[in-house]
């Protein structure tokens, strides 16, 4: 099922499989990758309970065994609309025997899209409905058209932070997924603006970790483009596909991917959050058509 949300300004689209944005439409223009499986066939997936991937695919989270793929299972297992307004829906998903084989752990995940001008915001909210600790990371993966325009080249944007970035980034293995922490690149250094190129991603995202930058903008020549505010995130990545994908994926994360230096334990893996019985956290992000 399809909801669709719209004002004077926008038409947005949120798809209940995935519980994910489907479309982002301002005067016309589609804001949102479509997906194409010659690039890549997703769109804006949510990563919960892990951002990236685990060491061998498996981790012991507080001693039990887990195995997931890559961004975890909320995102492939089903979801429901808690709530819809005017120009609101919630989704959520429970824990259930199928997510426990993967993830042996007890949630309540919500996620609502709320409309507001020309901006969506995204809310996450976790809530421990088990009776033993629950460790997670959770994180947006929002790919946007680039170009939006039949002027413009993909060589015509840049993604631009609101601070200087004074840390080199990282990559995850391009095979593996893994993250070498002791291994930096200097793409953005001392510098607030990167300028696209195709060639950037050959070697798969960069990763700008413990961020103090809490916006971004990607746009192009003509001005247009999408801004996104990411205050409840302490890390993003910036990724298109390997083969010159026609998008640029801006996500907001609170962890990063399995990096070499870090066990099998789950709740060691940087950027986890531990929930109590019955305690919740919330995250948002916010994405405007500029």
């Amino acid at each position: 099922m399809v909801v669709t949300l719209k004002n004077e300004k926008c038409t947005i689209k949120c798809q209940q499989e995935g519980a994910m944005l489907h479309s982002l439409v301002k005067d016309d223009i589609e804001y949102l990758w479509q997906g194409d499986k010659s690039y890549w066939g997703g769109q804006a997936p949510v990563c919960f309970p892990i951002v990236g991937v685990l060491k061998n695919g498996a981790a012991k989270a507080f001693g039990k065994e887990c195995s997931m793929a890559r961004h975890g299972v909320a995102r492939i297992n089903p979801f429901e609309i808690k709530e819809q307004g005017a120009n609101f829906v919630t989704f959520v998903q429970i824990s259930t025997e199928e997510t426990k084989k993967q993830f042996p752990f007890d949630y309540r995940l919500e996620i609502k899209y709320t409309l507001n001008g020309d901006t969506v915001t995204t809310e996450y909210t976790v809530l421990n409905i088990g009776d033993s600790s629950l460790p997670f990371a959770i994180g947006g993966h929002p790919a946007f058209n680039c170009p939006l325009c039949d002027d413009e080249a993909f060589e015509d944007y840049s993604v631009k932070f609101d601070k200087v970035l004074t840390k080199k980034c990282l990559r995850p293995d391009v095979h593996t997924g893994l993250v070498d922490t002791s291994k930096r690149f200097d793409i953005l250094e001392n510098t607030d603006e990167i300028k696209m190129s195709h060639s950037l991603f050959v070697d798969d995202a960069m990763v700008f970790d413990d961020m103090q930058s809490k916006c971004a903008v990607l746009a192009g020549k003509n001005g247009m483009g999408v801004k996104i505010e990411y205050q409840d995130f302490s890390n993003v990545l910036v990724w298109s596909s390997a083969n010159g994908g026609p998008f640029v994926a801006l996500e907001p994360w609170t962890g990063i991917s399995t990096c070499l230096d870090e066990d099998e334990v789950f709740e060691n893996k940087r950027g986890i959050t531990v929930l109590e019985p019955n305690e919740q956290a919330s995250y948002k992000f916010k994405i405007t058509l500029i």
